[in-house]
C-alpha cells in the first residue's frame, strides 16, 4: 500500500469549525468529562480547559465531590458536577446518565485512577455511553479497565489513546517505536475492533483501520504529566462540535503537537501541561474561519 502517512495542516483546517455572525455555544457542542479520583484531581481540568481553547462550546466534568470543589477551583469556566463519593463508582451511574443526555462527546478516563470500584463501573458507562450514540473518547485508566471487555469499542465511533504500555496491557501485542513497525499493528487492532487507535509516542500513529495517519508535530518536552490530558481535551473538542472521529483524533494529535512545538520555543524541555494549553489560541488562530 503506497500512501503519504504524515498529517498535514489541511486535516486541522478540516476539522475547525467556521463560525458565522449568528453562532451560539450550541453550535460547537458540549463536551462531558468523566474522570478524577481522590489522587488526580488536575487531569480532568486541563482536558477541560484544553477543550474550551480548542472552541467546544460547554466543557462539562463529572467529578467524585471530595475533589469536585478542587476542580471547580482551577477555572470558572470549568462546569463541575458533583459525584457521589472520593472515586467513580456504580452509584455514579444514573447522574452520569443524566449528565450524557446533555453531552455531545464524551471523554472518559482523566485522572480517574483505578480503584476497584471505579474498574468495575467503567465497562458499564462505556456501554451506555456507546448505547447513546455519543462520540468517545477513551483515556489512561479507563483503558486498561476495559480489558476483556474490548468488544464495547466497536458500538461506536469511538477513539481510543494509549501510549505504548497502555496498549500492550489491552492488546497483549508489543508496540514497536517506529511507525513504519507499529503502523500494521495498529491498523489490525483497529480493523478488528472497529475504533479510531491513536497510539501516543515519537511516532504517534493514528488509524481506523482504513485510514491511517503519522502525527509529524511534538518534540521530547511534551513527556510531562497531563500532557495526554491536554490532547484528550482537544480530540474531545473536535469530536463534540461533529467532527468525523478518525479526523479528530488526526487533527488533535497535530494540534498538540504544534503547542508542544511552541511552547518548546518559548521554554525548552521545561514546560508544563498547562504550558500547552496557554499557546493553543495562538496555535488555532491561523485556523479560524469566519467574520472578524
Amino acid at each position: 500500500m503506497v500512501y503519504s502517512p504524515f498529517s498535514r495542516p489541511s486535516d486541522v483546517r478540516r476539522a475547525v469549525k467556521p463560525r458565522g455572525l449568528y453562532s451560539h455555544k450550541g453550535d460547537f457542542g458540549h463536551l462531558l468529562i468523566i474522570g478524577g479520583s481522590d489522587v488526580y484531581s488536575g487531569a480532568p481540568a486541563l482536558a477541560g480547559m484544553a477543550a474550551l481553547r480548542t472552541g467546544v462550546g460547554l466543557a462539562l466534568i463529572a467529578a467524585p465531590r471530595e475533589v469536585a470543589g478542587t476542580i471547580r477551583s482551577y477555572s470558572p469556566n470549568l462546569i463541575v458536577h458533583s459525584l457521589t463519593g472520593s472515586v467513580v463508582m456504580g452509584d455514579d451511574v444514573n447522574v452520569i446518565t443524566q449528565l450524557l443526555t446533555k453531552a455531545d462527546a464524551v471523554v472518559l478516563g482523566s485522572g480517574i485512577g483505578l480503584d476497584p470500584r471505579t474498574e468495575k463501573v467503567i465497562p458499564e458507562i462505556v456501554r451506555i455511553t456507546t448505547e447513546m450514540n455519543k462520540p468517545l473518547l477513551i483515556d489512561a485508566d479507563a483503558i486498561k479497565a476495559i480489558r476483556g471487555r474490548i468488544e464495547l469499542l466497536g458500538q461506536a465511533g469511538t477513539v481510543i489513546t494509549p501510549h505504548a504500555g497502555e496498549f500492550s496491557f489491552i492488546s497483549g501485542m508489543d508496540a514497536p517505536s517506529k511507525w513504519r513497525e507499529r503502523g500494521p499493528i495498529c491498523i489490525e487492532f483497529a480493523k478488528k475492533h472497529s475504533c479510531v487507535l491513536l497510539l501516543k509516542g515519537h511516532d504517534t500513529v493514528i488509524t481506523d483501520g482504513k485510514r491511517t495517519r503519522v502525527n509529524p508535530t511534538g518534540n521530547p518536552g511534551m513527556a510531562t504529566g497531563g500532557s495526554g490530558d491536554v490532547l484528550s481535551g482537544i480530540i474531545g473538542a473536535f469530536l463534540a462540535q461533529g467532527v468525523d472521529p478518525f479526523l479528530a483524533a488526526v487533527a488533535g494529535a497535530f494540534v498538540h503537537g504544534l503547542a508542544g512545538d511552541l511552547a518548546h520555543k518559548e521554554k525548552g524541555f521545561h514546560m508544563i501541561a498547562s504550558d500547552l494549553i496557554d499557546v493553543l489560541p495562538k496555535v488555532l488562530k491561523r485556523y479560524d474561519r469566519g467574520c472578524g
